[in-house]
């Protein structure tokens, strides 16, 4: 039986800055980003494509791009230069680019570089990407500085982008929602599309993959849950819980199975993304969701979540909304009650809390790797240190019943049932 708790809401109360100071390269990264396999050893690890060359091939065009965070302070480009026998006969001449652009390889190569700051462990600093179209790029290098003759100009305009960005926003968290997703499985072990039961509107749809392009544009193998957000995330808990008994009603098909994970069928990755509202999502913020939520979850996943990540998955991964922003990098986390429950609190928790919080793995070389090869005994003791640091903050009291839960499963390192019926774990109808 799942009961109703109405724990968060006087801890949403707590008093949360209304500005964020800006963060600046840790000494740690600066210093591996002078070694430049490790850069790219970093920018592997986050599945982002490398090139070991510094000269681009005939065809490709090269961009160097000065950030700080998501801001695109300056592109540089280089086109294709005449070769010989692949042997360069004259320097790359560098052109400005004007932004901002309306060319999707730019747009492109924008998104790529920001993506390769976060992924390196910077926060500022200058990113190289060749290009051959907007769907053949690869990253060079990034390096932990900008130009010194335009440093003092670079950093007044990004503390202006900051401070314009902080104002968005009233930083302070308003709501949570989320949109998990499913998938169901038919008596004879296939798929079956959840388009064949599901609309594409309302609180309880369906949704597409990108990986399966023969399906038809009216096919949606997935379904999804668009519950109602909340200040609460036991109240969000909850709406979660009424979309599945609307799911029961709607599919109506007792034969076929649901089932969550991070990649239930082959070639089908699902998520559990999680909608933060009034806040905006900022480099410091996205590393302590990763911290608290991404790393210790790994120690439940099964091979469907490390398959996932070949293209999903990937640390810090967001898309900024009106509301806020929605956090992207979980697998769905509707396979038991128990660990959505978990989730939704620790997730509250920490964006209440961030700024108080320490863990850094982002810049320890080995959890990073654990991360993204799912090596669950090098992350144990970092989750058990995780659990200690957020048992002090002044929300867990709160939460404390569905905390202690989640962290205690978790530290028994068993893999979630990701072959279970949903139905079933969660008790409907």
């Amino acid at each position: 039986m799942i009961l109703r708790t109405r724990a968060s809401q006087q801890a949403n109360k707590q008093e949360t800055p209304a500005t964020q100071p800006m963060t600046a390269n840790a000494k740690e990264v600066v210093a591996y980003l002078h070694r430049p396999e490790i850069g790219r050893w970093l920018l592997r690890m986050g599945r982002i494509p490398v090139t070991t060359g510094k000269a681009a091939r005939p065809g490709w065009r090269t961009y160097r791009l000065c950030l700080y965070q998501d801001y695109v302070l300056n592109i540089a480009r280089s086109e294709e230069q005449s070769q010989w026998l692949l042997h360069r006969l004259e320097e790359p001449e560098w052109h400005s680019v004007s932004l901002p652009s309306t060319e999707t390889e730019i747009h492109v190569v924008q998104v790529l570089a920001a993506r390769s700051l976060y992924a390196a462990g910077a926060d500022a600093g200058q990113v190289t990407v060749m290009a051959a179209s907007p769907h053949r790029l690869k990253v060079v290098e990034v390096e932990p500085n900008w130009p010194a003759n335009h440093a003092d100009e670079y950093m007044q305009r990004a503390r202006d982008w900051w401070e314009a960005r902080m104002r968005k926003q009233p930083q302070k968290l308003q709501s949570m929602g989320a949109d998990p997703e499913f998938a169901l499985r038919k008596p004879t072990g296939e798929m079956a599309l959840a388009s064949d039961f599901l609309s594409i509107h309302g609180t309880v749809g369906c949704d597409t993959t990108r990986y399966r392009e023969e399906l038809g544009l009216h096919q949606h193998p997935v379904a999804e849950l668009r519950p109602a957000p909340s200040e609460d995330p036991d109240q969000l808990f909850m709406h979660i819980y009424d979309n599945l008994a609307l799911a029961y009603q709607k599919i109506g098909n007792a034969s076929i199975e649901w089932l969550a994970g991070g990649m239930p069928f082959q070639g089908y990755p699902i998520g559990g993304h999680i909608h933060f509202g009034g806040l905006t999502p900022t480099f410091s913020l996205r590393r302590k969701l990763d911290a608290y939520l991404a790393l210790p979850l790994v120690l439940i996943e099964d091979a469907g979540c490390m398959n996932r990540r070949e293209r999903y998955g990937f640390l810090g991964d967001v898309r900024e909304k009106e509301y806020g922003f929605e956090y992207r990098t979980l697998p769905s986390w509707l396979v038991d009650p128990l660990v959505t429950r978990g989730i939704l609190h620790l997730a509250h928790l920490v964006a209440t809390n961030y700024e108080k919080l320490q863990a850094t793995p982002h810049l320890k070389l080995p959890l990073i790797k654990a991360y993204y090869q799912g090596e669950k005994e090098k992350l144990l003791p970092y989750v058990v240190q995780v659990w200690e640091e957020v048992k002090e903050l002044p929300g867990y009291t709160l939460s404390r019943i569905h905390l202690d839960r989640y962290f205690s499963f978790l530290i028994e390192s068993q893999s979630w049932r990701t072959d279970e019926d949903l139905r079933k774990t969660w008790k409907l109808p």
